[in-house]
């Protein structure tokens, strides 16, 4: 009965794979080449493969049948992404996505950035993030109609270097990534060896291990993206982060003790920041002001450091990331930030920071007309 029951279901999915492929080939803008030649790719392969499952002839169905029913199960899996990500933000295109599209597009020109394009779309229900399986990057609905966190699309656009770090064009970013790894590492051992001494050597030898597993695995990039954005759009990138704890931050001192965690300390991330454009030199003022601010902040909501916080993010790891990064990322050509060169969009992005805190009650007014300059034709 299960194998009468894959023969109907996979023959249903192979037709809604030819569906799916019609919305894709629609007629579109050259902006979204890219995502329709994924999707098609990753329709194309699933399609292999339930093909060859309607073509396998059954000789045993107690070993066959569990296998079958597991792959079945995968490619569904699959399908249901490339559905539910690439394909539904091919299917939602409006002018809103398309301004989106043209404006990452002049981004990526400015910054002189390394890899394809990606594509851009309205459809996040949180916050700014990226599919790097299908190069889409993702804003929440109305996000492109208010300026102060659109720095943050500078941050997305360095995740997909770190999917693809084995490119020769990205190689001098990959060594100063993989070098500030090994630092860590290096910094973790030196502190396991002193947890020795310690009392409570387990206890502290497990933080030690999390603390080191985060960094490897999630935090390194976040701070290497981090550390992107202010390179390419300035103070701008450090007043959004500050925009985003204020509205939905919590503790910026928060330090994993027992699980994983996927994002670093907010505070251990502005420190980083500021690093970075104080070793620009011409960001000092900036940086003078951004951590008077977020210092206030700190006080004002009463949040305090932990002994283990301090020893997580310790400023021996913070300044040489910061360096390394710098290093990184001129190293690939990427146009940097600075007071003197011109660029349309990160200059629109920092005018309108400084708008703001000149006049934060006359700024929304002063942004509608501005987000008309930057992204027209939006409605």
């Amino acid at each position: 009965m299960i194998e009468d029951y894959l023969s109907g279901s996979v023959r249903q999915s192979i037709e809604r794979i030819l569906q799916l492929r019609g919305i894709v080939q629609s007629r579109l803008p050259r902006e979204y080449d890219g995502l329709r030649q994924i999707c098609l790719c990753k329709l194309d392969q699933i399609l292999v493969e339930l093909s060859t499952l309607t073509r396998e002839r059954i000789v045993d169905s107690g070993l066959q049948t569990p296998r079958r029913v597991r792959v079945f199960k995968r490619l569904v899996e699959q399908l249901n992404a490339v559905e539910g990500v690439g394909i539904f933000a091919l299917n939602r295109v409006n002018d809103a996505d398309t301004a989106l599209n043209r404006l990452i597009t002049e981004i990526c020109t400015e910054i002189k950035y390394p890899l394809v394009n990606p594509v851009v779309s309205h459809m996040s229900q949180d916050y700014f993030h990226i599919y790097p399986d299908f190069n889409l990057l993702c804003l929440p609905l109305l996000e492109s109609q208010f300026l102060l966190h659109m720095p943050d699309m500078y941050h997305e656009l360095c995740h997909p270097l770190h999917r693809n770090l084995d490119l020769p064009i990205l190689g001098p970013y990959a060594l100063t990534f993989k070098k500030s790894l090994f630092g860590m590492v290096g910094y973790f051992q030196r502190e396991a060896l002193a947890a020795d001494r310690l009392r409570n050597q387990e206890a502290r030898l497990f933080q030690i291990q999390l603390w080191r597993t985060c960094w490897a695995k999630y935090w390194m990039e976040e701070f290497f993206c981090d550390l992107f954005g202010v390179l390419t759009v300035g103070p701008a990138y450090a007043w959004a982060h500050y925009h985003l704890c204020v509205r939905r931050g919590g503790d910026p001192f928060a330090t994993p003790l027992m699980r994983e965690t996927s994002h670093p300390a907010d505070d251990a991330r502005m420190r980083a920041m500021i690093c970075m454009l104080r070793l620009a030199r011409e960001f000092d003022t900036e940086a003078d002001t951004i951590e008077r601010a977020w210092r206030e902040l700190i006080a004002v909501m009463g949040y305090r450091a932990t002994a283990e916080y301090h020893l997580c993010y310790s400023d021996a790891q913070i300044e040489p990331l910061a360096r390394a990064a710098r290093e990184g990322v001129e190293g690939i050509g990427i146009v940097r930030a600075t007071s003197g060169a011109t660029a349309r969009v990160r200059d629109a992005l920092s005018e309108a920071w400084r708008v703001f805190w000149k006049s934060p009650t006359d700024f929304p007014a002063w942004e509608v007309a501005e987000v008309e300059k930057l992204l027209p034709h939006q409605a």
